[in-house]
């Protein structure tokens, strides 16, 4: 059984800092700091599910349109350099505040008010324009349901898609499917905050892709950053793709066609070939890697990544279709797709802001103290150094990579070095 975390990361509140200085892969990037801040401031289709799979996926929509109650549905570039340790400025006192769960957008959000919504509690966006693609009236209705080891749904004898709890058990439903009376406070809705924007009209993620492509193709070089964005140095310096906008957009195109199309040929090097179109091999593991972190970025920081949330983002984007079923995270590239976290973060590091060290300049100083340090290992910081898998091969695999990217995300977010 699969089950979606419950876990939150917890954001600190600063003001927006852009500058950071960082090593992932060989990839080196450098932007201006300063001394000190507080915490206030495969090769054949992956989609070709077999005959009974697409059977599947097409009573499930059925089931979905006829009841209310539900609806269907990094370790690429990897390795890499470490960097010293070393304190490069002597700390300067600033007052610290209390950290804060972010729960919604913050203040670099790209999600646009129609995204969710209005306040007559309707849902703006795309309609069902494209037939077998169950959209669902109301996100509320939503649910996380029992899922197969594809994120495919598991269902009941009687044929119904069966929501579970908290505690992963089956909610009772009725004749009809619908969950009985008196139970419907267990279901759980899957939050999608910016990921909203799926909802939104094919020309607004359109759009989105063409900004994306115009900047990966003015790029004088491309990399990845420590959560696997990809990381571009032009004239005016070296900045990540970190619209959630330009990330979704990128997602969608990477998990239809295996590799991102319209980019200049030859742009992509330093490992990243498997994304431009031409590649010898159509899918690759490192594909999946990418778009896991394309998802990620596309994601609220602070939040998390679930198969339920996975397989629905999938379902609106086409990436699920009636003709192809289910994207196919099992038999993916002929082995399916599994990911070790320790193999995609085990010499990642970054220059981030830091708590001061009784071994630093100024150690007397105490916690109201930061340094910019470099070589903060990421694997350390984020995880903890706890690894996670190998994973059975299946879509688990993949939500884990999507989640320890946004939580890369949010962590480099929160402790990078400002810019001013």
């Amino acid at each position: 059984m699969l089950k979606a975390s419950a876990g939150r990361a917890l954001l600190v509140r600063k003001p927006q800092v852009l500058g950071m200085h960082f090593t992932r892969g060989g990839h080196t990037g450098l932007a201006g700091g300063i001394s000190c801040w507080s915490r206030s401031s495969l090769q054949a289709d992956p989609r070709g599910g077999n005959t009974v799979r697409k059977r599947m996926f097409v009573y499930v929509l059925v089931l979905v349109l006829s009841v209310p109650m539900v609806a269907v549905a990094r370790a690429g570039a990897g390795g890499g350099g470490g960097g010293s340790g070393g304190v490069v400025v002597t700390p300067v006192p600033v007052p610290i505040e209390e950290p804060v769960v972010e729960d919604g957008p913050d203040e670099d959000s790209d999600r646009p008010d129609w995204a969710g919504r209005d306040g007559t509690g309707d849902t703006p966006g795309r309609t069902n324009d494209e037939p077998g693609i169950a959209m669902g009236d109301l996100y509320g209705d939503l649910y996380i349901i029992l899922r197969d080891i594809n994120g495919e749904p598991i269902l009941s004898a009687e044929g119904f898609v069966q929501p579970i709890d908290v505690n992963g058990e089956l909610i009772p439903l009725d004749a009809e499917g619908a969950i009985q009376e008196g139970y419907s406070e267990l279901a759980q809705e899957v939050e999608f905050g910016r990921l909203n924007l799926v909802r939104a009209p094919n020309e607004v993620i359109d759009q989105a892709y063409e900004e994306a492509l115009g900047a990966i193709n003015g790029a004088s070089n491309i990399g990845l950053d420590p959560a696997g964005r990809l990381l571009l140095t032009s004239e005016s310096g070296v900045k990540a793709i970190d619209s959630p906008r330009e990330n979704l957009a990128l997602y969608r195109e990477l998990m239809l066609n295996g590799y991102l199309p319209g980019v200049t040929p030859g742009k992509f090097g330093n490992g990243l070939a498997h994304l431009g179109e031409g590649s010898p091999v159509l899918w690759e593991k490192a594909d999946l890697d990418r778009a896991a972190s394309f998802l990620a970025a596309a994601a609220d920081k602070g939040g998390f990544i679930s198969v339920d949330k996975v397989v629905y983002v999938n379902s609106f984007l086409g990436i699920n279709t009636v003709e192809a079923g289910y994207f196919d995270f099992v038999t993916f590239a002929g082995l399916g797709y599994t990911y070790q976290r320790a193999n995609a973060y085990n010499g990642v590091t970054a220059t981030l802001l830091q708590p001061v060290l009784s071994s630093d300049p100024g150690n007397g100083m105490g916690e109201d103290y930061f340094v910019i340090r470099n070589g903060v290992n990421i694997y350390d910081k984020v995880f903890s150094g706890a690894d996670y898998g190998p994973s059975e091969a299946g879509v688990a695999g993949f939500v884990q990579a999507s989640d320890d990217a946004l939580k890369t995300v949010t962590y480099i977010h929160n402790w990078e070095v400002p810019e001013y």
